[in-house]
């Protein structure tokens, strides 16, 4: 694509993101100080191309999904948000935690960039304790708090009828807080240890084992489905089902050079950011119309990953 062609399309783009109208080849011409009947060709040769279609035969252009990525592309690097906007967020976040932590990140994202967001994190099985704590939470329940080296929390609740003995829960416990294993490998290692044990003890850690996977499940927050609504694309049944379905199921993007990734089709746009935790890594998702404001959105995904970052260092 030559010059001229690229700043036809990026124009062609921006006038569309900002008013959901086909856009003319007279406002093109006018901003670029050239002919209708010039923009009109580069136009056709845009559509021939499959950057651009006509939605109606008298309407203006828009772009395609092929378009709307080629522009999105050239918004990459994003924009940094500015330090004090990074700082203020990260102070924001500092006076949450676990899963509280997460959850107001995806708020923030929302009110930040108007569309809908989805924080995924991955399941835990590389991740190491730091704190175990158990606990009878009733007479057959046994409860597990666990803190991990990334600080989230996790509950674990266990079957144990009947309760262990005095001074079983105890031994449990140093025997967990002694493994430096991943959490992965705690079942194994436990079933290892209770075989050498007393009987009582050997119950406890076999429970403890049958429901260690319910520790570690993948987990997502989202927020903000309710920003789409104002969306004009919202009229459409189908462009809410897809984002609906994406929010339940999403895979996020994998995040390039610049920590931010996109994906989109005909409909649905993906922006995505990853940030670090412990051995793994979380993402941030922002979901909107294919006509999404992109670089708002990609400085949003950034900028505020960034400040999680900084306020998980901070902890």
């Amino acid at each position: 694509m030559n010059e001229r062609r690229a700043r036809i399309l990026r124009l062609v783009a921006e006038s569309y993101i900002h008013s959901a109208h086909p856009v003319a080849s007279a406002r093109i011409a006018e901003r670029l100080e050239l002919s209708s009947a010039t923009v009109r060709n580069e136009f056709g040769v845009l559509e021939e191309e499959g950057f651009l279609q006509q939605p109606h035969t008298s309407a203006g252009r828009i772009p395609t999904s092929q378009g709307f990525r080629a522009y999105a592309l050239g918004c990459l690097p994003p924009r940094r948000m500015p330090e004090r906007e990074r700082s203020r967020i990260a102070r924001h976040l500092a006076g949450a935690n676990g899963d509280n932590l997460f959850a107001l990140v995806a708020r923030v994202a929302a009110e930040l960039s108007g569309y809908a967001v989805v924080v995924r994190l991955p399941g835990d099985d590389a991740l190491h304790i730091l704190e175990i704590h158990l606990s009878m939470l009733a007479p057959s329940r046994l409860l597990a708090v666990v803190v991990l080296e990334n600080g989230i929390v996790r509950q674990l609740s266990v079957d144990l009828d009947p309760p262990p003995a005095e001074g079983v829960l105890d031994n449990a416990e140093r025997n967990l807080r002694q493994l430096t294993l991943p959490l992965g490998e705690v079942p194994r290692a436990l079933d290892v240890i209770a075989r050498h044990a007393d009987d009582e003890l050997a119950r406890t850690l076999r429970a403890i084992a049958r429901a260690w996977p319910g520790l570690n499940p993948s987990r997502s927050f989202s927020e903000g489905l309710r920003n789409l609504l104002a969306e004009p694309e919202s009229n459409d049944p189908d462009f809410l089902r897809l984002v609906v379905e994406q929010v339940e199921q999403l895979e996020p993007a994998e995040a390039g050079d610049q920590n931010v990734g996109l994906e989109l089709d005909d409909a649905v746009a993906r922006v995505s950011s990853t940030f670090d935790l412990g051995a793994g890594s979380g993402s941030l998702t922002l979901l909107g119309p294919a006509r999404m404001r992109y670089p708002s959105a990609m400085m949003v995904a950034r900028g505020v990953s960034e400040a999680l970052a900084m306020g998980l260092q901070g902890a």
